[in-house]
């Protein structure tokens, strides 16, 4: 939490198990520290919103909700991002992919989130997941490697 500048809050819970740092990769040991609102969702989950806080830092963006709202969603329809970036241009979509979407689920969000934002990032955990995306979403894409472990 201190790495992604956020506050521990007092009755944090630890959230433990094994989890890979992508959808297919071997799981290790992982822990989180999650609100006790959160503590419910399931390990992929906090899996993603770690993805999401490598890429808001990577993006060089505060922790602050006037510039960044995450989405605590399990599943989001196809034009519904894990996060919107609010810029002075307009809302960018953010989304993070830990390899468990298909290319045609990717290509879809891409190119709903053309049509609804004015730019969109994606982030992966690994390099090669990278070339992937790129492939598949529309040009203006921008693609970040995020891994959250």
């Amino acid at each position: 939490m201190e790495r992604w500048g956020l506050e521990v809050p007092e009755d944090a819970l630890r959230v433990e198990g094994y989890l890979g740092l992508t959808h297919y990769r071997a799981p290790k040991r992982v822990a989180f520290l999650v609100r006790p609102d959160l503590a419910h969702l399931p390990l992929a989950a906090f899996r993603h919103l770690a993805g999401l806080a490598e890429m808001r830092l990577l993006l060089g963006l505060p922790p602050d909700s006037e510039v960044w709202r995450v989405s605590y969603r399990r599943m989001h329809p196809v034009e519904e991002p894990d996060a919107v970036w609010l810029t002075l241009e307009g809302p960018v979509a953010v989304e993070y992919d830990a390899g468990a979407y298909s290319r045609e689920r990717i290509r879809a969000k891409g190119e709903a989130f053309a049509r609804r934002f004015v730019g969109q990032v994606w982030g992966v955990p690994i390099r090669e997941r990278v070339a992937t995306l790129k492939r598949v979403l529309p040009e203006a894409s921008r693609v970040l490697q995020a891994a959250w472990d």
